[in-house]
């Protein structure tokens, strides 16, 4: 079983303390029993063309907001668009973010530093996203998609960061997807939709619309498997990807915006089929951008987080009790907050990744 101690991380500009959980015994994954859950998150006022501060925030679970610094003045002069490529590593507290857009990594470690450095090393062949860290190997890993416009292109792979705080990746994947290749011309649309999740252990989960992946880190071996439409027939594209250690399932959302449909769902991680759907939530979820959102659990993963964009540059989240499944979700188990002026995006617990 899990423990947990309060760590600091102390941001240098407003010297602010970001208080989180950490695991003493990382062989057993989550149900974690937090001394003080938090929930981090970035921020910009300039979501479309990114130029102007990103700053880091932090709360508790109640989501009441409290900026922390500027970690990158100016913003990164791209857009902050496809937004839920965060990773939290509770074994030494730090937050790191992935932005598609400009291919930088944005890191905040626990000895109070902080930087934003662009990707290198890695294949010239690939392009990337969508970060996660394991705990029981204490490694970091992305996706990335084989661009060369070669008898290769379309290929997925899960590379290893091997040093996060420089941006460095290695030269060839970890696992690749014998099953599957991107179609070509879609390679850009597949990276841009990732979503990535681990057990923590040696599995790492990834989903991009309808296209459900697993990679085995112990094995090398992988599987991919296309997720259904609705009952009624209804095109649903999937996104949010967490993995509940309390039900050893993944959770995910599905979305369609004819209907319009929004809905919780639960994922067998052995067969990536779906276990349970939620009811069709869209009168308790109103707004959801598949563009500008992020997602998380709680630390006690009976929770799951939504930050959406709202109008503008306003940011809309909605709090969905999960704790007796996906199929008892209804409109008492949702609560939603606003926040004006500001994007939040990069959602991540301090109790899970």
């Amino acid at each position: 079983m899990k423990t947990s101690k309060i760590l600091t991380i102390a941001i240098l500009l407003l010297g602010s303390l970001f208080l989180s959980c950490e695991s003493d015994d990382v062989s057993t994954p989550p149900p974690m029993v937090c001394d003080n859950p938090q929930i981090y998150t970035l921020s910009t006022t300039d979501p479309y063309s990114g130029l102007t501060n990103i700053n880091t925030n932090g709360s508790d679970e109640t989501l009441n907001w409290v900026a922390s610094g500027v970690v990158v003045p100016g913003g990164l002069g791209t857009a902050i668009s496809n937004s839920s490529t965060s990773t939290y590593n509770f074994d030494n507290e730090s937050y790191h973010y992935y932005n598609f857009q400009s291919t930088n990594f944005i890191n905040i470690n626990s000895n109070t530093t902080f930087n934003n450095i662009p990707l290198s090393g890695g294949s010239l062949n690939y392009k990337y996203n969508g970060i996660t860290y394991v705990s029981a190997l204490g490694k970091y890993f992305i996706l990335g998609v084989d661009v060369s416009g070669t008898i290769t292109n379309g290929t997925i792979g899960l590379f290893e960061i091997l040093n996060i705080n420089t941006g460095t990746v290695a030269l060839t994947p970890t696992v690749t997807i014998a099953s599957y290749v991107v179609p070509a011309g879609m390679e850009t649309l597949f990276l841009e939709y990732i979503s990535i999740a681990t057990d923590n252990n040696d599995m790492i989960y990834a989903v991009s619309r309808t296209d459900i992946m697993r990679f085995n880190l112990t094995s090398g071996t992988s599987l991919h498997a296309v997720l259904p439409p609705s009952l009624a027939g209804v095109a649903l594209e999937y996104y949010g990807l967490e993995y509940n250690n309390n039900w050893n399932a993944l959770v995910a959302i599905s979305h369609a915006y004819s209907g319009p449909e929004i809905s919780i769902v639960e994922i067998n991680p052995a067969s990536l089929t779906i276990n349970s759907t939620s009811a069709n939530l869209n009168l308790d979820i109103p707004n959801f951008y598949t563009d500008y959102y992020s997602s998380t659990l709680s630390c006690d993963e009976d929770t799951y987080f939504i930050s959406t964009r709202s109008a503008n540059i306003d940011t809309d989240f909605y709090t969905i009790d999960i704790s007796g499944g996906v199929s008892t979700i209804v409109s008492p188990s949702i609560t939603n907050s606003h926040e004006t002026g500001n994007y939040y995006f990069g959602l991540e617990s301090n109790g899970n990744n």
